[in-house]
């Protein structure tokens, strides 16, 4: 019998073979993908055992250093016609970020999608190098095979000090991946910690768990790997025979272990009147801030000293939330990281505490904050759905007067959203895999007027929406699938996102609906306003998106932005 060879020290170009006994034909085709910085050796045992049961098995490299090379290496691998059997894709932390997004590209064709440790890519995880390594070498195969080459990756790219490459970063949505899926997590697994499994799965049509006891990170090859390849062919087989047979797994059911698509993602944004009311009645109360801000009205502190949410503290957009004095940058320029540390710490933002912030516009303003504490790795801030109206409506109590809250200690690390220049916004606009999104006032997208700005217009091929129009006449957030339907008619579902507004502010508040949505989207901080001044950046005008460049003379007539405008 014949199980493939084990090459030294295998590269992109030469996958690790496995192949069914001789004599026998192969019952279906597997792929590999290893997670960061592992070598394909480490699946020697999965490999063998599913070669065992007449799999034809391949495992590539690591995609995190050849990406463009194993992304060709695993079409040609699973793209042979002749193949017998289901063709199925498995990916293994990073590896599986990769086979998401082959599959729900339609880059590859496979009949089912395993996953195992799937991270997070939006998030840091707090894992050292060392303990990574540690981590990942929980059976002796790892220990043999992460020497002083393998542990340098770690220490040299260790997701704790660099973010996953951004190829591995693309969104890809539910719907996009229509094969059934089979998700392995150890229980004890602490770089991809059970709890973020739902998040993961959430949406997905076809998708069942099997959770392995004492399992660390490297499931597939555990100590008790047996069982989980054996798990692996049953679930194999049962793709093999059709969709009529009954499930090895238990299915994934929505109540219990995944959010239900249309909520997940709402809860991690937006928080209720009702909800917020018990929270502050409880053990551990969220911090509250205000940030009462008006283009136009500058009296946003005598307004919160009026009235507002006990306990909450005012924040003032102008001079803690931006900052100034940068030609230009823009109108509110992203804040320096120790100042916005400064301020939080003034707020009382304490690690590992959350976060809630309203507003009275709609959390126009409020979004800004929201933004600019996740954009700082602040992990749990949410907006009070529907503002101080809601509140108020609920007829729930106010305060007047400051609040002084206790000095936090929040430590702030910039980075954790995306954020473009004006170079790759306009490169967005014109990308046709990408799209920017205009969230202005249309008459302000259209140049009819220009209240604020050098220049009237919108960045060619920029696509207007509105922020106005991503709340209910009642300030509330629209239902997530109206929001849905919403940005997909702007090809915004399936693509890469970009927003910009007047200068950075409520584009914050259509990066949360867009959120909410279960979209991610990057921000252009410095804006039309900072785009505008630019005497050398075009500028289109009129209700299509644009391409030629434009340089009116001067701006029309000022006039007050329309309910709603973006500043």
């Amino acid at each position: 019998m014949s199980t493939g060879t084990t090459p030294a020290r295998p590269t992109p170009d030469q996958p690790l073979s496995f192949d069914e006994p001789t004599g026998v034909a192969a019952r279906g085709t597997v792929v590999v993908l290893p997670g960061r910085g592992e070598r394909p050796g480490v699946y020697q045992r999965l490999g063998k055992r599913l070669a065992a049961d007449a799999y034809r098995v391949r495992v590539v490299g690591d995609a995190t250093e050849h990406l463009e090379e194993i992304t060709v290496q695993v079409k040609a691998l699973l793209g042979d016609a002749d193949r017998p059997g289901p063709a199925v894709l498995v990916g293994s932390d990073t590896g599986a970020l990769l086979a998401l997004r082959l599959v729900a590209r339609g880059a590859v064709a496979v009949d089912g999608l395993i996953l195992a440790g799937l991270p997070d890519p939006d998030r840091r995880f707090e894992v050292s190098a060392d303990a990574e390594a540690e981590v990942r070498a929980s059976c002796p195969t790892h220990q043999q095979l992460l020497r002083d080459r393998e542990r340098a990756v770690f220490q040299a790219g260790t997701l704790t000090s660099e973010r996953i490459p951004g190829a591995l970063r693309e969104p890809v949505r539910p719907a996009q991946v229509q094969v059934p899926v089979l998700g392995l997590h150890g229980d004890n697994d602490q770089v991809s910690p059970l709890e973020w499994v739902p998040a993961h799965y959430a949406g997905l049509p076809q998708v069942e768990l099997l959770t392995v006891a004492d399992g660390r990170h490297d499931v597939l090859n555990a100590a008790n790997h047996r069982s989980v390849a054996a798990s692996v062919v049953l679930w194999l087989e049962r793709l093999k025979l059709g969709a009529e047979t009954a499930p090895i797994v238990r299915p994934m059911q929505p109540s219990e272990q995944v959010p239900p698509a249309d909520q997940s993602p709402r809860r991690d944004v937006l928080i209720t009147a009702d909800e917020l009311r018990d929270q502050l009645h409880g053990d551990e109360p969220p911090t509250l801030l205000d940030v009462r801000w008006a283009l136009g009205d500058p009296d946003g502190h005598r307004h919160y000293l009026d009235g507002h949410i006990p306990g909450a503290v005012y924040v003032d957009l102008d001079t803690e939330l931006a900052a100034h004095g940068a030609p230009g940058a823009g109108r509110h320029p992203l804040p320096e990281l120790a100042d916005l540390q400064e301020a939080a710490r003034r707020w009382g933002v304490r690690t590992g505490r959350p976060v809630v912030i309203y507003d009275n516009a709609g959390d126009t303003a409020a979004a800004r904050a929201w933004w600019l504490l996740r954009w700082a790795g602040v992990p749990d801030v949410r907006l009070l759905d529907g503002a101080l109206k809601a509140w108020r409506e609920h007829g729930f109590e106010l305060a007047s007067g400051e609040e002084r809250p206790p000095a936090g200690d929040v430590e702030l690390r910039a980075g954790q959203l995306p954020v473009l220049t004006a170079d790759q916004a306009a490169a967005l606009a014109e990308d046709t895999d990408g799209v920017l999104l205009d969230a202005r006032a249309g008459e302000r997208y259209r140049g009819e007027v220009e209240p604020i700005d050098p220049r009237a217009g919108h960045i060619p091929g920029a696509l207007s929406a509105p922020t106005a129009d991503n709340l209910t006449a009642d300030g509330t957030f629209r239902p997530t699938a109206e929001l849905r339907d919403r940005f997909a008619q702007l090809k915004a579902g399936s693509a890469e996102v970009g927003v910009y507004c007047g200068s950075g502010v409520t584009a914050a508040h259509e990066i949360a609906a867009l959120a909410v949505a279960g979209i991610p989207a990057a921000l252009y901080p410095g804006s039309w306003s900072a785009w505008s001044s630019d005497p050398d950046r075009p500028a289109a005008t009129g209700a299509e998106p644009g391409t030629a460049p434009h340089h009116p003379e001067q701006s029309p007539a000022n006039t007050t932005p329309s309910s709603g405008e973006s500043p």
